[in-house]
């Protein structure tokens, strides 16, 4: 039997690598052990710590976490020794991973990385690091992969995990869920607000003061609006429901962000794969992120980008309007979302564009690409 360390430490992390997992397991007898989430430990790896420990945000955090960030690599080291793994999976979270990909490479593990870190976000300094310590790099855009071969590392473009992981909802599952939460004849606005408790509490407040805005407007068009929040994994409808509270705009809950997705007429949405996911599901949406002040100032002085939303920088266009920091204003996210469900042709328009977005991440199968390459590694 085959023994792999796997390490993802962010709730898309734990998706991705669960699929890829389940990959193996259907290909070969191996056995894995790590930290991931639920869906991780459903595809029966032994965790050693769970996501919902690992997830940070923000310098100030990442400081404050340091003392558990080094107990968390002694348990991995300590599995190493005790498990004799013959490879670790690095699974995005870079931050983390790279700095262990070192300590792995030291005690001669063969390191593997699905998702690879966005290097082309934060310049090529980590490409050094990379080609250094990874043996196998296995990119979900294609662009990745001409970049890390230009550069030297052994890389193979598998395609993005989302295409076999997303749920397409059928008509009949979309009339249902509507019916359920909004009544016929109104428009239908997800809200997204980011999977950590840290996004929630720095933007699903404007979200909602956005919503105030916007039924406000729309009503003098005697257009309705019914709203439901995507709630993340791990996060307690409490959470939801206090800022509801703050605000005074009311909100459906829904954990079934897939159908939502799929049945929503426009979305607003926070910056990271949800985005993705969301335009794969042709939903119309406006990109929001903030965070604190000190955190975007550090973030602008590091990250090389343009644009903030995945489905902007994979098509190395503007296809989805974005605001960011102080740019988020609800008066500014309302007129967005009037737009799109009141203007002839804004929404058409977006989910034509996302046609060529889907062209880009190539064909099902990520999982089961990304399994074979490993297996012949390990």
């Amino acid at each position: 039997m085959k023994t792999l360390l796997i390490i993802a430490g962010e709730t898309s992390g734990d998706k991705h690598a669960a699929h890829l997992v389940e990959s193996m397991k259907r290909k070969d007898n191996v056995q894995v052990v790590g930290i991931g989430g639920d869906k991780m430990r459903a595809a029966g790896v032994e965790l050693l710590h769970h996501v919902r420990e690992m997830s940070i945000m923000g310098f100030a955090e990442i400081v404050s976490k340091l003392p558990f960030f080094r107990k968390v690599r002694r348990d991995l080291l300590n599995a190493v020794e005790t498990e004799k793994p013959s490879a670790v999976i690095l699974v995005d979270y870079p931050g983390f991973n790279l700095r262990f990909a070192e300590l792995a490479k030291r005690k001669g593990l063969k390191v593997i990385y699905f998702i690879s870190p966005q290097v082309w976000a934060w310049g090529k300094g980590r490409v050094k690091k990379i080609r250094r310590t990874v043996d196998l790099m296995l990119t979900i855009f294609k662009f990745e992969e001409d970049m890390y071969k230009r550069e030297g590392v052994d890389a193979h473009f598998v395609g993005h995990p989302l295409l076999d992981e997303m749920k397409n909802p059928g008509e009949n599952e979309i009339q249902n869920f509507r019916s359920r939460y909004s009544n016929m004849g109104n428009k239908l606005l997800a809200l997204l607000p980011g999977s950590r408790m840290q996004e929630i509490n720095h933007i699903l407040l404007t979200m909602l003061d956005s919503v105030r805005i916007l039924k406000e407007e729309l009503r003098q068009e005697e257009v309705n609006v019914d709203v439901v929040i995507g709630c993340a994994p791990g996060i307690d409808d409490r959470v939801y429901k206090e800022i509801m509270s703050k605000s005074g705009v009311q909100a459906h809950l829904s954990r079934e962000v897939d159908l939502l997705m799929g049945s929503a007429d426009a979305g607003i949405i926070t910056s990271g794969t949800a985005t993705l996911e969301a335009a794969l599901h042709d939903l119309p949406m406006v990109v929001v992120y903030r965070t604190s002040a000190v955190n975007y100032l550090m973030g602008r002085f590091l990250v090389k980008l343009n644009s903030i939303s995945l489905v902007n920088i994979i098509a190395q266009k503007r296809i989805v309007e974005e605001l960011v920091q102080n740019d988020f204003k609800p008066h500014k996210a309302a007129g967005i979302i009037k737009e799109i469900l009141t203007r002839n042709g804004v929404a058409d328009e977006i989910r034509q564009k996302y046609v060529e977005l889907k062209k880009i991440l190539g064909e099902p199968g990520a999982s089961d690409r990304a399994a074979e390459l490993i297996l012949k590694m390990v």
